[in-house]
C-alpha cells in the first residue's frame, strides 16, 4: 500500500495546525525520506517544524513510525482524519469564541465611550470601535460560511453514498442473480470476479476522491484557523491599548497614537477574512460539483457498465451454446444406439 499525495499533505497539515509535540530524530526522518521517496522528503520536512503543546495525537502518530512502513501507510489514512476532524473542531471553537471576544469587545467599548468627554479621544476610541465593527461582522459572515460549508459537504456525501447504493450494489446485484439464473450458478464465480474487479477499483478511484475533498477542506479550515487566531491575538492588542486610552485622564495624543498602532495588524483583517469566505464557495464549487472527483467517478462507473453487462452476457451465451452443444450430443449418442438396436 503506498501514501497517497493527500494523505501525506494531511498528516503534515494535522501536525502543524495541531501544534503537536515532539521532536523527530534525524535518523528517524531520514528512514521516513528513504522509504517514502520525494512525496516522503517533503512530509519529512514539514515534522521539522512542529511546535509543542502535548497533543496525545502527535505520541500516538510518531509512535507508529517506529513501526514498518507498511504498518505506516495501513494507519495514515486514520491518523489523517483524525486530525482533520480536531483541525475542524478547533476551527467551530475559535470561530465561536471570536465573535464572542469581538461582541464583548464592541458593547463595552460603546458604553465606555459615552462616558467619555474628550473630543480628540472618543475620535480615536470610536475609529477603534468601527474597525471592530467591521471585522465583527466579516467574522460572523465567515462562520456561517464555513458552517454552511461543512453541512453541505456532508450532504453530499449522503447523497453520493445513496448513488452509489442505487447504482453500484443493487447493479452488482441484479447482474450476478442474473448470470446466475441464466447458467444455473455455472458462470457465477466468473461473474463475481468480474463485478468484484470494477467494484474494487472504482471504490479505490472513490477513497482517492474523498481523500482529496478532505485535504482540500483541512487545509481550508487551517487557513481559517491561522487566521483567526492571529486576528483574536490582535484584538486583545487593541483593547489592552483601549483600556490604557480609558484610564488616562489625559494625554490624548498618547492614547490615539497606541490605538493607531494597535489597529494596524488589523487595517487587512476584513479583506482577509472575506478572502478565506470565498475561498470556502470556490471549495464547494471545484470539490463538490458534478464535474469534479466523485461525480465524475460516478459518472466513468456509469459509463463502464454496458461493457461489464456484454462481458455477463458471454458468459451466459458460452454457458448456453455448451447447454446446447451437449443437448445435440446426447441426442446424436441417442439415435445411434437407437439405429444400432
Amino acid at each position: 500500500m503506498h501514501l497517497t499525495k493527500p494523505t501525506l499533505l494531511l498528516l503534515a497539515l494535522a501536525i502543524s495546525a495541531s501544534c503537536v509535540s515532539a521532536t523527530p530524530h534525524q535518523n528517524l526522518l531520514e528512514d521516513v525520506w528513504h522509504d517514502l521517496g520525494h512525496a516522503g522528503q517533503a512530509f519529512a520536512e514539514g515534522l521539522i517544524g512542529i511546535h509543542k503543546n502535548g497533543s496525545a495525537i502527535a505520541d500516538d502518530f510518531f509512535g507508529s513510525l517506529h513501526n514498518s512502513t507498511s504498518e505506516f501507510a495501513n494507519q495514515a489514512a486514520e491518523y489523517a482524519h483524525r486530525i482533520a476532524d480536531a483541525v475542524h473542531r478547533a476551527v467551530g471553537q475559535g470561530l465561536g469564541e471570536f465573535a464572542s471576544v469581538l461582541r464583548a469587545a464592541v458593547e463595552g467599548l460603546q458604553r465606555s465611550i459615552d462616558r467619555v468627554s474628550n473630543l480628540a479621544k472618543r475620535q480615536t476610541l470610536n475609529s477603534a470601535l468601527a474597525t471592530l465593527q467591521t471585522i465583527e461582522t466579516a467574522n460572523s459572515d465567515l462562520k456561517k460560511a464555513v458552517e454552511s460549508i461543512n453541512q453541505q459537504i456532508t450532504q453530499k456525501k449522503l447523497q453520493y453514498a445513496k448513488e452509489i447504493q442505487a447504482n453500484w450494489y443493487d447493479w452488482d446485484n441484479y447482474q450476478l442473480e442474473r448470470v446466475d439464473n441464466q447458467t444455473d450458478g455455472e458462470g457465477l464465480q466468473e461473474a463475481e470476479e468480474i463485478i468484484n474487479e470494477l467494484r474494487n477499483r472504482y471504490a479505490s478511484y472513490l477513497q482517492s476522491c474523498i481523500q482529496e475533498l478532505q485535504t482540500r477542506h483541512a487545509l481550508f479550515e487551517q487557513n481559517v484557523h491561522q487566521t483567526v487566531s492571529g486576528l483574536r491575538n490582535s484584538t486583545d492588542d487593541l483593547m489592552g491599548q483601549i483600556d490604557v486610552c480609558l484610564k488616562l485622564t489625559t494625554a490624548p495624543i498618547t492614547c490615539r497614537r497606541g490605538i493607531r498602532q494597535a489597529l494596524q495588524p488589523l487595517k487587512s483583517a476584513p479583506r482577509e477574512l472575506l478572502n478565506l469566505k470565498l475561498q470556502g464557495v470556490r471549495l464547494m464549487v471545484v470539490g463538490l460539483s458534478a464535474s469534479g472527483c466523485v461525480g465524475q467517478t460516478l459518472i466513468d462507473h456509469e459509463l463502464e457498465k454496458p461493457s461489464v453487462e456484454r462481458e455477463l452476457d458471454e458468459i451466459i451465451w458460452r454457458y448456453q451454446e455448451s447447454r446446447a452443444s451437449t443437448a445435440v450430443d446426447s441426442s446424436v449418442s441417442s439415435d445411434s444406439g437407437s439405429n444400432s438396436e
